[in-house]
């Protein structure tokens, strides 16, 4: 009889536990993103902002469909704009409207369109602004950190050694997007349009209207061509279709929908999107690595394996602290020794500051024997 080796069999048996525990994701909070018109000349950047905040509305599934045999709900995806663009373009002020009383957005999507040469290119800015956790009876009282009344975070990996716990954060709280160069025909239109076209027909039709800008999203078809949208703007209601700002394929949508399915506890189509972002060529490798880390924390939050994808984001940044905390807490649910753990600790140990809260946690259960 041919013997696995046993750290083999230690993962098959933690991701039987981490199945045989599944259970119905149920999201009673609603998780908002917010789209500010992008800077550019005439109505190009709230035409474009438009189309992309589309593209992502698409990912705001509530259920699974057609089959939900384990009643999920991610609860509301919210999706919200302003027809004027940040007063100054910096992660700051991204950050301050987003924690605005009025708003309390968890992504932010920014962006500007220059020129350079006979191209017209988007530049996007992403945002995932900090907001202090609701303890149980709300968020009563003061602090440095904004409290967004949430009352799940799923977005924070959290796992329970014994009689603590230890969790990580989001991979990044800012970051950029390849930029997107705009077809011509696209900023001829987009320049003068007021907003986007509006028919009576999901397949065509009347032209009825143009999108302003407040939105009702009514029903999507993103497997159609056009991904025809049913929307309610301007007092009208009709289908909106999704035009191809550019010939090169963006990440935008796959990464910052992963994100937006991480925030909602959608582990399944998280999954999915990371691996298109993963898929596309024109991914740079810093958003590689935390691709890889958002969809190997989604498996394990879905009962699957990832170990494998934490591990080659460590391979690629292995200088960075929050790869580090990923790759011990995949360590730890993977079934690793104690050992091999602090091994890795121990060539990292310099790329944390003194009295690290989390290192020091996981210290201590490293000296639990």
């Amino acid at each position: 009889m041919i013997r696995k080796p046993a750290s083999h069999l230690v993962v098959a048996v933690i991701l039987a536990l981490y199945n045989s525990l599944s259970f119905a994701v149920q999201n009673p909070d609603q998780i908002t993103v917010f789209f500010p018109a992008f800077q550019g000349p005439g109505k190009l950047g709230l035409n474009v902002s438009t189309v992309l905040s589309l593209q992502l509305a698409q990912t705001t599934r509530r259920h699974p469909w057609p089959h939900n045999p384990e009643h999920h709900d991610f609860g509301e995806g919210m999706i919200r704009w302003s027809a004027e663009p940040l007063a100054r373009s910096s992660v700051s002020e991204m950050m301050k409207i987003a924690q605005s009383n009025n708003l309390l957005a968890q992504i932010v999507v920014a962006g500007k369109t220059n020129r350079y040469g006979k191209d017209v290119v988007v530049e996007l800015d992403i945002a995932l602004p900090e907001y202090r956790r609701a303890p149980s009876s709300g968020c009563s009282g003061s602090g440095d950190i904004k409290c967004d009344q949430r009352q799940e975070n799923f977005e924070v990996w959290q796992i329970n050694l014994g009689d603590r716990a230890v969790e990580v954060d989001v991979p990044r709280r800012y970051f950029s997007i390849s930029t997107i160069v705009l077809k011509p025909e696209v900023i001829q239109k987009f320049s003068t349009a007021s907003g986007l076209t509006i028919k009576d027909a999901r397949d065509g039709g009347h032209v009825i209207g143009e999108t302003g800008d407040y939105l009702r999203f009514i029903e999507f078809n993103k497997h159609l061509p056009g991904a025809p949208t049913k929307i309610r703007s301007n007092g009208v209601e009709g289908y909106v279709s999704l035009p191809e700002l550019s010939n090169e394929v963006s990440e935008f949508a796959d990464m910052v929908g992963g994100i937006l399915q991480v925030f909602r506890g959608d582990w399944d189509e998280a999954v999915r999107s990371f691996n298109r972002v993963l898929d596309n060529s024109k991914t740079r490798v810093p958003l590689k690595v935390d691709a890889l880390l958002y969809r190997g924390m989604a498996k394990f939050r879905n009962g699957e394996n990832g170990y494998p994808d934490i591990a080659n984001a460590a391979e690629l940044a292995p200088y960075d602290t929050t790869v580090t905390r990923y790759l011990v807490m995949a360590s730890i649910v993977a079934g690793k020794s104690k050992d091999a753990i602090a091994d890795i600790l121990q060539q990292q140990s310099y790329l944390f500051v003194d009295g690290d809260k989390w290192l020091n946690q996981i210290h201590a259960w490293l000296e639990d024997r």
